[in-house]
C-alpha cells in the first residue's frame, strides 16, 4: 500500500511541474492589429517563462502581402493564465493601403508603418491563447490612432 501511495505521489508531483512549464512557440491568427487587415504569426518567447519574445507574419493589406514583425514583453497579471502584453514593432505593407493620395508616392510598392501595441492576453491550460490589443500604426503619411485587433493561436 505504502509503494502504491508514493508512486501517485509522484505521479502528482510531475503532472503538477509539468502543467508550470510556460509553452514559448505560439501560432496565431490575426484581424487587423500588428497584420494590418488579416495575418498569420508566429511567436517565440526569448525564455521558458513569461518575458520578451519576437513574432513575425504575413498578413493581406491592400492587394499584396503584408509583413509584420515585432517585440512584445508578457507580464503576468493572473498566474500564468493572465498577461498584459505590450510590443512595438513594424509591418511592411502596400503603399496603397497606407497612403490615401497615390499621386505623391514613390516607386517603391511597398512602406513601413510603426506600430506600438498594448493588450490583454489569456493562455488555457490546453495551449488555447487569445489576445485583444490596441494597436495604433504611424505611417508618414497615415495614423490611426482608434485601432485595434483580436487574435486566436495555439502554444506548443
Amino acid at each position: 500500500m505504502r509503494k502504491v501511495f508514493i508512486l501517485l505521489l509522484m505521479i502528482t508531483a510531475c503532472q503538477l511541474d509539468a502543467q508550470k512549464t510556460f509553452k514559448q512557440h505560439t501560432a496565431y491568427a490575426e484581424i487587423l492589429g500588428n497584420g494590418v487587415v488579416l495575418s498569420v504569426n508566429y511567436e517565440l518567447q526569448i525564455k521558458k517563462k513569461p518575458g520578451f519574445g519576437m513574432h513575425a507574419g504575413i498578413g493581406l493589406g491592400g492587394d499584396k502581402p503584408a509583413i509584420p514583425l515585432g517585440v512584445k514583453y508578457l507580464i503576468e497579471i493572473g498566474g500564468q493564465k493572465s498577461f498584459l502584453e505590450t510590443g512595438v514593432g513594424f509591418t511592411l505593407g502596400e503603399r496603397e493601403f497606407w497612403v490615401e493620395r497615390i499621386n505623391r508616392l514613390p516607386d517603391n510598392p511597398y512602406q513601413i508603418a510603426w506600430i506600438p501595441s498594448v493588450g490583454y492576453r489569456h493562455h488555457t491550460n490546453y495551449g488555447l491563447m487569445w489576445k485583444l490589443i490596441y494597436s495604433p500604426f504611424f505611417h508618414k503619411e497615415r495614423t490611426e490612432f482608434l485601432f485595434f485587433g483580436a487574435a486566436i493561436g495555439w502554444r506548443f
